[in-house]
């Protein structure tokens, strides 16, 4: 078994010390805490560090946070105590125990971290004292006819119900531990499957309301529905996924209608213009029309809605699309024409030599030609058919 060595306190170096693996798994590599950054900085570690060094490493096993912050302050030494352990599991056991009351407070994900390991500990026990009552039963009943079983069967009863016991140790309510386990194991699936923004977003939800969490990851269809919204970026936090699949608030492609200008903070591209017609909405992309200003060409761009760092502009054409719409419906025969026209709707505003271009197809002297070339076309099919007809006839 361990104990705590009487030790003396020592000083060593933060360089000497590495962190037990456990510490960071459950309370994070970096942990925000300015108070006790502002204390050591005035007053120094007053608290020494708990510390192992039973594998020849000397292991931190409390004191993670005075230990980072000693070395951001570059301290030279802190103030260590050596503590026995004959294992692992020893090293394991003491951590957490060092860590039941930790200072500074800690968040849901991380009592239900420590939840997990009391539970590995005590169920064992449990079982263990089930099964050494269930043995005092049997020999009571063979030993002594008379003894009231009712009495002996209140063996079974001796140690609080693990659950219990757990909860006590995070200082939380047994139904609230009951709701927590719940989300706590679908976290810990994310984190297997790889889905991290979803993990850092339910980890968020579970410390602000276990509640709030536990009713969400009960709800299975939004549940899962929010789970691959937050995994394609489309919303950054468990509440909006919400929003989005009850009512629509928060739906990220609403502001965004087929045709709108919108002017961007930067450049996508140093080569493309800052303005950017939109051209198509889907499921995951808000689709840009912007020209290249090297080739003035339409250049496609696919983006996100959370990636859009623009502003709205009134339509910068709107007399140019207007006749567009007339020529593509004066001439909808005549593919070519449909195409390049389509292409300029595409376009934010139109160049000096594309609006020439516009004014060839209004002129008097193109449809003049169209309709010349209609004709001579109409004569051609009319004599090819003739003499397809004297062939036939022949």
């Amino acid at each position: 078994m361990f104990e705590v060595h009487n030790p003396a306190i020592v000083y060593i170096s933060p360089a000497e010390l590495v962190i037990h693996p456990k510490l960071i798994e459950i309370y994070g590599e970096n942990e925000e805490r300015p108070a006790l950054e502002k204390s050591i900085s005035e007053k120094g570690i007053l608290e020494s560090l708990k510390v192992s060094a039973r594998t020849g490493v000397n292991v931190v096993l409390a004191g993670k946070c005075r230990l980072q912050i000693a070395r951001k302050l570059l301290i030279s030494s802190v103030k260590v105590e050596f503590v026995e352990s004959a294992s692992p599991e020893e090293d394991l056991k003491l951590v957490l125990d060092f860590n039941l009351h930790r200072e500074g407070g800690k968040t849901h994900y991380q009592k239900f971290h420590e939840g997990q390991y009391w539970e590995s500990v005590l169920r064992p026990q449990a079982k263990e004292r089930q099964r050494e009552s269930a043995r005092r039963l049997n020999e009571s009943k063979c030993s002594n006819l008379n003894h009231s079983i009712n009495e002996s069967k209140s063996q079974l009863k001796k140690g609080k119900p693990v659950i219990r016991e757990v909860s006590e140790n995070l200082n939380i309510s047994v139904g609230s531990y009951h709701k927590g386990k719940k989300v706590f194991e679908l976290i810990s699936q994310l984190r297997e499957l790889e889905k991290f923004k979803a993990v850092v977003a339910l980890e968020m939800e579970f410390n602000r309301s276990i509640d709030a969490a536990y009713k969400f990851v009960c709800n299975q269809d939004i549940c899962n529905q929010v789970i691959d919204l937050l995994e394609a970026s489309e919303i950054g936090s468990i509440g909006d996924g919400i929003a989005w699949m009850l009512n629509g608030d928060r739906n990220p492609f609403r502001r965004f209608q087929l045709d709108q200008v919108y002017q961007f903070k930067k450049r996508l591209r140093p080569e493309l213009e800052i303005v950017g017609r939109v051209i198509d909405i889907t499921n995951e992309f808000v689709v840009f029309g912007l020209r290249n200003l090297v080739n003035m060409s339409l250049e496609i761009v696919n983006l996100r809605p959370r990636q859009i760092d623009a502003e709205l502009q009134d339509e910068p054409s709107a007399s140019q699309r207007k006749r567009i719409f007339h020529l593509m419906q004066k001439f909808s025969d005549v593919f070519p024409v449909q195409v390049s026209l389509a292409e300029l709707l595409k376009l934010p505003n139109l160049t000096d030599k594309e609006e020439v271009l516009l004014r060839m197809y209004e002129s008097d002297v193109f449809e003049k030609t169209w309709e010349d070339y209609k004709t001579q076309m109409k004569a051609m099919e009319v004599s090819t058919n003739r003499k397809k007809d004297k062939i036939c006839a022949a």
